[in-house]
C-alpha cells in the first residue's frame, strides 16, 4: 500500500519522539559549570574574608564608604553565583528526569516516519525541550530564598554589611530576640563575665549567648557541663558547644573605631 504524503501545513503532529541518535549527554558540561561556580565561590569568600580581616586590623578604614560599597558588591556577586548554581542544579535535575522518561518512552514509541506520522497526531505529550523549559520556569523562588537563608557564607556577608553600618543594632531577623538584645534595643558588646568589651567572642549553639573565650573556658573543669552564666538562662554548656563569633568581633571593632573617632573630634 502506497503511503499518503502528509500536508506539511496541517497534518504534522505537535508531538514526535526524539530519535535515539539525538540523545545528548549533559552530565559533563553541567559538572564542569558547577565546578567553575564553586571555584568562584571559594575565591569570593577568600577575598571577602581577607578584606574583613584587613578592616579589623585597620579599623580607621571602617568609616570609609568605599568599604561598604565593596562589601555590598561582594554580597551581590555572591547572590548571583548562588542563583546560577541553584538554577543549574535545577536544570540538571530536570534533565535527568527527562532522560529517564525519554528512555522509557522510546521503549514503547516507534521512530517517526511518513508511514506512521498519523499515529502521533492525537498525542498530547509535550516535546522533550518544551517540557524542560516549562518545568524550569515553574521552579519556585521560595526554594531559592530558603537556600540563601541556609547558606552560612551569604548570611555572614549580609550580616557583616549591616553590622559595619549599625554595630549596636540587632540584625533585622533578630528584632524580637531577647537573647541578644538589651535595654533600648541595642546589642550588648560586653562579656557577661568580665563586663569588658569582647576580644575573642564565642557563642553557644544551645542558647546563643555570647562570652569572652578565655573567661568562659575557665569555667569548664574535668569536661563537665556548666550552667550558662547569663542570669535566667537554664542551658547546660560544654566546651564543644562554643563557636567563634566573627560577627560580634566585627561589631566591637566597628563600635570602638567610631567611639575613638568621635572622642578625637570632641577634643
Amino acid at each position: 500500500m502506497e503511503s499518503v504524503q502528509p500536508n506539511f501545513e496541517s497534518d504534522l503532529p505537535t508531538y514526535f519522539p526524539l530519535h535515539l541518535s539525538l540523545r545528548v549527554n549533559t552530565e559533563f558540561s553541567a559538572h564542569q559549570l558547577l565546578n567553575q561556580i564553586d571555584d568562584r565561590l571559594v575565591i569570593l569568600r577568600k577575598n571577602t574574608d581577607g578584606f574583613l580581616t584587613y578592616l579589623s586590623e585597620n579599623s580607621h578604614l571602617l568609616q570609609d564608604n568605599r568599604c561598604n560599597n565593596y562589601l555590598s558588591n561582594q554580597l551581590q556577586a555572591l547572590k548571583k553565583l548562588l542563583l546560577s548554581k541553584y538554577r543549574l542544579q535545577a536544570l540538571q535535575s530536570l534533565l535527568k528526569a527527562a532522560h529517564r522518561e525519554f528512555v522509557e518512552s522510546r521503549r514503547q514509541e516507534l521512530d517517526l516516519s511518513l508511514d506512521n506520522y498519523y499515529i502521533y497526531k492525537d498525542v498530547t505529550k509535550q516535546n522533550f525541550a518544551d517540557k524542560i523549559v516549562d518545568e524550569l520556569a515553574q521552579e519556585d523562588d521560595t526554594s531559592y530564598e530558603s537556600l540563601l537563608k541556609g547558606d552560612s557564607m551569604y548570611q555572614f556577608f549580609k550580616n557583616a554589611l549591616f553590622v559595619v553600618e549599625n554595630p549596636e543594632d540587632p540584625l533585622p531577623d533578630e528584632q524580637n530576640d531577647d537573647e541578644v538584645a538589651v535595654a533600648g534595643g541595642k546589642i550588648s558588646l560586653k562579656d557577661p563575665l568580665s563586663l569588658n568589651y569582647f576580644v575573642e567572642p564565642v557563642s553557644s549553639r544551645k542558647c546563643h549567648h555570647i562570652y569572652e573565650k578565655k573567661h568562659i573556658m575557665r569555667q569548664f573543669q574535668d569536661s563537665l557541663p556548666i550552667n550558662c552564666p547569663v542570669i535566667g538562662c537554664t542551658a547546660k554548656l560544654q566546651a564543644a558547644d562554643l563557636l567563634d563569633d566573627k560577627l560580634m568581633a566585627l561589631r566591637v571593632k566597628v563600635f570602638l573605631s567610631r567611639t575613638k573617632k568621635q572622642s578625637l573630634v570632641r577634643v
